[in-house]
């Protein structure tokens, strides 16, 4: 069912920003900098020889000029690329709960905006149905993350399909350094296996796979339902009234997710499963900590 519409959007903005800075400066900041840490080594500056320094440091030249023994100091290089990469196909308006998967999206890609710029990143959004919809370039600061939010609320995408390849091409086309790429979708839709795998091979990429409970579970237990496919409008009867039909709807919803699972993990990555109504923080903080610790 779609999601009532009871309160602006400047209201809506506002209240993601509340949640999403609370949880990022309570909880997941640290975290997020533990394993995104950036592109390397930068030099910093020198300073005098110490017992116990690492010879291969010594900066020779600086060190003849001043007939002291002098070593370089290097820091971590923290800026990172973060790209925000939003599903907002017909699908996505879906809600079951008091929120639509579309709105689970645009507050856990706050969160993940609000991370990013606590760290010094840069952080860009796209936004896709059957094709790109929005692209907004990475950038820091605050006013940039409050765009960045305003468009996942309010922006009204032209297209009702989902074409997940289309938005994974692009993005390797427009991505020309190693980027952190969080792909928030329900993942319903097919056919973007090769992209994802390209994709990988080139970028940090982190599937966040956003669902309804109704999407894995019918939790109407008797009737004769007609279903509508949001994105074809193709219309489907469901009889609920027998109990095989049930078990048989949640089978196909388990396969579904089997293969989806075997994908993203054929490639090397971990996906992080946000259902709607759920505390989704906890997933976002184990998911860190298991990175961590294999890093």
């Amino acid at each position: 069912m779609p999601e009532v519409q009871d309160k602006s959007i400047s209201q809506e903005v506002r209240e993601i920003e509340i949640i999403a800075r609370r949880l990022v400066s309570s909880t997941l900041a640290g975290q997020y900098h533990a394993v995104f840490k950036g592109r390397g080594m930068s030099f910093d500056s020198v300073r005098e020889y110490q017992p116990g320094d690492d010879i291969r440091t010594i900066d020779w030249n600086v060190s003849a000029r001043t007939g002291g023994i002098f070593v370089k100091q290097y820091v971590e290089e923290r800026e990172l690329t973060v790209l925000l990469v939003v599903d907002l196909s017909e699908s996505q308006k879906f809600g079951s709960q008091k929120k639509s998967k579309r709105k689970w999206a645009a507050e856990i890609a706050a969160v993940l905006a609000f991370s990013a710029i606590s760290n010094n990143d840069r952080v860009g959004l796209i936004l896709y149905t059957d094709r790109i919809e929005r692209y907004i370039p990475p950038k820091k600061g605050r006013g940039h993350v409050m765009r960045i939010v305003q468009e996942l609320l309010r922006f009204e995408p032209q297209g009702h399909g989902t074409r997940t390849d289309v938005a994974l091409d692009y993005v390797s086309r427009i991505a020309r350094k190693r980027a952190v790429v969080f792909v928030l979708s329900d993942f319903l839709g097919d056919g973007y296996d090769r992209s994802l795998g390209v994709l990988s091979g080139r970028h940090d990429v982190v599937p966040i796979v956003t669902y309804d409970v109704v999407d894995k579970k019918w939790p109407i237990p008797k009737g004769i339902w007609l279903l509508e496919d949001a994105e074809t409008a193709h219309v489907a009867k469901l009889d609920a009234n027998h109990f095989e039909t049930l078990v048989q709807y949640s089978q196909r919803a388990a396969v579904a997710d089997r293969k989806l699972e075997h994908l993203i993990r054929k490639f090397g990555m971990e996906p992080i499963t946000a259902a709607v109504g759920a505390d989704y923080l906890t997933s976002l903080v184990a998911y860190f900590r298991r990175r961590a610790a294999r890093q």
